[in-house]
């Protein structure tokens, strides 16, 4: 089974693949780059629901740890995906006086929060999940959406940086496919891509009657792989094959609509 959630955790060797970067691989990339912008007091609002509770684990794990050790969790807030406001959790993170704020949930609870942050007037850079990195809720959050909207995720967007020659190809072969289409490519219409490439490649490679397990052993021992998403490591990072080095954080920005990339991989700050 290739999930195309990247939220699940599958184990190795098993039968289970998922897409894209991990929920700790994604924090990750996004608390160094708040880490090295010099936000160190960091608030974090996740949902109750299996999305949020992921985060919270990840997030809570991470922040003190390791190269970010220096990052503090100044507050912390949940609430529930089917709440009409998150007014009193904002009020709550806007006393602790954080220098930015994670909310971590997807699709309309996401406005939910965003309309409370605006409606508190807590005026901090905001980070949040790729399963937001939608054009529609781009447009639909317009007069709400913070100043700095940060949004980690794969390497997928067209930029000037430097990249893998193999992933830079793959990149060109997406975008080349919506062409003269109405549809105009984000964050899930990255999901299923390369998943759907490696299966096929790993079909034509192996022979007619490859077993279920031809077909686990040759995705896990698959290395060099060029995806949109980056190159592929199935050794390195078991069932998944692209991990927190494969990030980038990114920025919303209105002025020319779409997400600009503000880092180097990993979170790193982009070098002068």
């Amino acid at each position: 089974m290739y999930c195309l959630s990247p939220s699940i955790d599958p184990k190795p060797d098993g039968f289970v693949f998922s897409s894209s970067i991990s929920t700790a691989g994604l924090a990750g990339g996004l608390l160094r780059y708040f880490n090295e912008r010099g936000w160190k007091k960091v608030a974090l609002i996740t949902s109750t629901d299996a999305t949020g509770q992921d985060a919270y684990r990840n997030i809570t794990r991470i922040v003190g740890s390791g190269e970010l050790e220096g990052l503090e969790l100044v507050a912390e807030a949940q609430f529930n995906p089917t709440d009409v406001s998150a007014a009193a959790q904002v009020q709550r993170i806007k006393g602790a006086n954080p220098d930015a704020l994670i909310a971590w949930s997807t699709g309309g609870p996401i406005g939910t929060v965003l309309k409370a942050i605006r409606d508190a007037g807590l005026d901090v850079p905001v980070g949040t999940t790729d399963g937001n990195m939608t054009y529609a809720q781009m447009t639909q959050y317009a007069s709400f959406l913070p100043k700095e909207l940060y949004i980690p995720a794969p390497d997928w967007l067209k930029s000037e940086r430097q990249a893998h020659p193999d992933a830079l190809a793959a990149k060109d072969a997406f975008f080349k496919a919506f062409e003269g289409t109405d549809i105009k490519p984000d964050g899930p219409s990255t999901f299923a891509w390369d998943p759907a490439l490696l299966v096929v490649s790993a079909l034509r490679a192996l022979p007619p009657e490859a077993s279920a397990e031809d077909l686990r052993a040759y995705l896990a021992n698959l290395q060099g792989f060029g995806g949109i998403n980056g190159v592929y490591d199935f050794k390195k990072d078991p069932q998944r094959g692209v991990d927190e080095s494969n990030v980038v954080v990114t920025r919303w920005d209105p002025q020319i609509g779409t997400w600009a990339v503000v880092s180097e991989p990993g979170g790193r700050l982009t070098k002068p």
